[in-house]
């Protein structure tokens, strides 16, 4: 509903600078909602830790070790993602009193949105924009139209409001005219390089994510609900004008706001975003779900599946899910909209669920007797593509329905009633709103030696300063180009500890034999990184006193092999260690936007040819769904499996098959 209020337009701004984030600037996290955006698979039920909030929460999401979400009392959270260890808290109550003095923030808070050291909230009126790492506010602003119809005496809204006054020969005389007009924010909105995207009843909007300054609006669109999503410079959005009785859904030009297609169909129960793949955007609405070409807006295809689409559509592993009735799961093919399988939740009703390539989480609710009454529970179910039997399941402790839960570094943390539960770990301390529980399983806490570590007398040797508290020694580090002349670079040194980062550094060097700090220890990872060369990672041993990094020139027409890109045996399960390194390419993707990439995946000569094409061709589309994920846009990169076609080395010994297990790197335009 329109509401026309005296202007109470409170901006805080404020500069907030750092290095490079993990964003997570859409509704489960990417623009395939999937929840993940490391492709860390969750292997098992183990309770990490617990945190207790003040009332119902809902909608995690991570960033740069940190877990965001709020609660049904409009309060936001910040938790260290390892320990669940509280951070910050703050009230949005008591933050929008400041811009409506004398009234409670309005509706329910939104998702939280994060790019770089922002993080963006909304509730019904407002957009909230606080430094994720302190939770200072930064600045809000409020659903408003477009400015310009306060000036324009023409305007639907002066036409139908006395409080337009002119001035000396018919000019906006601002001591005259003192209302704005404040709409309630219908469409949430997501985040694209910097630019917030979102829509009010009347108008649908686009602001720099700095101070929240407009950049354009386009009246065409009337959001009702939902949110937009975004491929590419492409905005697509939803449209409800209920005085035509329409529903339209619309591909804007992101830069300009201008509408490059639209499609009308039958007005839908529920707005769900669309999925876009394969230059192609999916849309769920009723019963069915449309295909739709991204160039034109040409219908590809329309299926109904016989009940109401009740999840926004996900993709994964070159499928589509969603679900229907509140209790199944369905999986098509996006070539012609079959249904590929189908999982039946049962009496588990109204499922949520993540997916890491073919394996789904899925967190649902369903009813249990306790003392004589029925309560509320929330399960989390593993499930794998093809197979009935789930993989794992936990049943948290305490009663409470369950929200979207989201997953990162092999963890799935699960809203629920009061609490949020970290799910996915061997043994870790459990925190209960800061407490100090512990949750040992297997009995490690406490029984593990420490080796002694003798005195060697060696100044070199210090303290860590950094991550962790591992001794330092000095070693000498030289990075060159192919013809062996030495480049300025730049140097992330990492050291893992129990699947867990111990040490984390980054560095300059620009000169050969340059003396750096490295953890005392083995299995030390450098990777190096340079403008327009090919990052790389090398593994150091504790007995190393020097090292040198070659890098490959990132040239048209040429394939770069990256070493370190493992994954999980005869899966295409991205492992921790592989990050590191894929961070860097994706940094690098974005510093040069003209590059576009094949990548291309390769495995030994063990087992069938068939198997091995399809085991390279699910890992090279894991590495490119990473780095889409992570920033980069589907148009500049490829993906292709060779299987075990092209080989570099002997596959009848190990060391060859090592050499021809490897992902490459075809450079298709620089």
């Amino acid at each position: 509903m329109r509401r026309y209020i005296l202007t109470v337009m409170i901006t805080i701004l404020a500069m907030a600078g750092g290095a490079a984030a993990s964003d997570w600037p859409v509704y489960k996290g990417n623009i395939f909602f999937t929840g993940n955006n490391d492709e860390i698979t969750v292997k098992n039920n183990n309770l990490k830790w617990l945190f207790q909030a003040t009332d119902t929460v809902y909608n995690p999401i991570i960033s740069d070790g940190m877990i965001y979400f709020v609660d049904i009392k409009k309060n936001v959270y910040c938790l260290d993602e390892d320990s669940g260890r509280l951070k910050w808290k703050i009230s949005l109550t008591e933050l929008s009193a400041c811009f409506t003095p004398g009234s409670k923030a309005a509706g329910k808070v939104k998702y939280p949105l994060v790019e770089n050291n922002r993080l963006i909230l909304t509730d019904n009126f407002l957009i909230y924009c606080l430094d994720k790492r302190s939770g200072e506010v930064l600045w809000a602003r409020t659903g408003m139209r477009d400015e310009k119809e306060l000036f324009e005496k023409g305007s639907d809204y002066n036409r139908t409001t006395p409080r337009w006054r002119p001035g000396a020969g018919g000019s906006w005389d601002p001591t005259k005219h003192s209302t704005t007009i404040v709409e309630g924010i219908y469409s949430d909105p997501v985040i694209k390089n910097g630019m917030l995207y979102y829509g009010t009843r009347n108008v649908f909007l686009s602001r720099e994510i700095e101070q929240g300054h407009l950049k354009w609006d386009n009246k065409l669109v009337k959001s009702y609900s939902g949110f937009p999503s975004f491929y590419d410079n492409l905005i697509f959005t939803q449209s409800m004008d209920y005085l035509k009785n329409t529903f339209t859904l619309y591909c804007l030009n992101a830069e300009s706001g201008v509408a490059v297609w639209s499609k009308m169909i039958a007005a839908p129960d529920r707005l769900f975003s669309p999925v876009v793949y394969g230059r192609r955007v999916y849309l769920a609405a009723g019963n069915s779900v449309h295909c739709f070409n991204i160039d034109d807006g040409a219908q590809v295809w329309s299926r109904d599946y016989g009940e109401t689409i009740t999840s926004n559509p996900s993709f994964t592993e070159r499928e589509i899910l969603f679900t229907t009735g509140n209790r199944r799961v369905i999986i098509i093919t996006p070539a012609d909209g079959a249904i590929a399988s189908k999982i039946d939740l049962g009496d588990r009703s109204s499922p949520y669920f993540v997916t890491i390539r073919d394996q789904i989480y899925v967190a649902s609710t369903f009813k249990k007797k306790v003392g004589g009454h029925d309560l509320s529970y929330a399960s989390l179910r593993a499930l794998r593509f093809g197979r009935k039997d789930p993989l794992w399941e936990y049943v948290p402790p305490f009663p409470g329905g369950a929200y979207q839960p989201a997953a990162s570094g092999g963890i799935m943390f699960l809203p629920s009633g009061n609490y949020l539960y970290a799910v996915g770990t061997d043994y870790y301390p459990r925190i209960v709103d800061g407490g100090s529980a512990v949750y040992d399983p297997y009995n490690r806490i406490g029984n593990e030696k420490q080796p002694e570590r003798k005195s060697t007398g060696d100044p070199g040797k210090e303290r860590a300063g950094e991550k962790g508290d591992s001794a330092l020694r000095q070693m000498k580090i030289t990075v060159t180009d192919p013809q062996n002349a030495p480049i300025r670079a730049t140097l992330e040194i990492k050291k893992w500890s129990k699947g867990k980062i111990a040490y984390s550094k980054r560095i300059a060097v620009d000169r050969p034999g340059q003396e750096i700090s490295v953890p005392d220890s083995d299995d030390v990872e450098i990777t190096a990184d340079s403008d327009g060369y090919m990052p790389k990672k090398v593994i150091i041993s504790r007995n190393d006193e020097d090292a040198s990094i070659s890098l490959e020139k990132i040239e048209k027409g040429k394939g770069i092999v990256v070493d370190n890109i493992h994954f999980e045996v005869n899966e295409a399960y991205l492992m921790k260690e592989s990050l590191n390194i894929l961070d860097r390419m994706v940094e690098s993707l974005k510093r040069n936007g003209g590059t576009r990439l094949e990548i291309r995946g390769h495995t030994d000569s063990t087992g069938t040819r068939d198997h091995n094409m399809k085991l390279s061709m699910r890992r090279a589309d894991a590495v490119r769904d990473y780095m889409i994920k992570n920033g980069i846009s589907p148009e500049r990169l490829l993906s292709k499996g060779l299987g075990p076609d092209y080989p570099v080395a002997d596959n009848a010994i190990e060391a060859g098959r090592r050499k021809n297990r490897r992902t490459e790197f075809f450079i298709l335009e620089k």
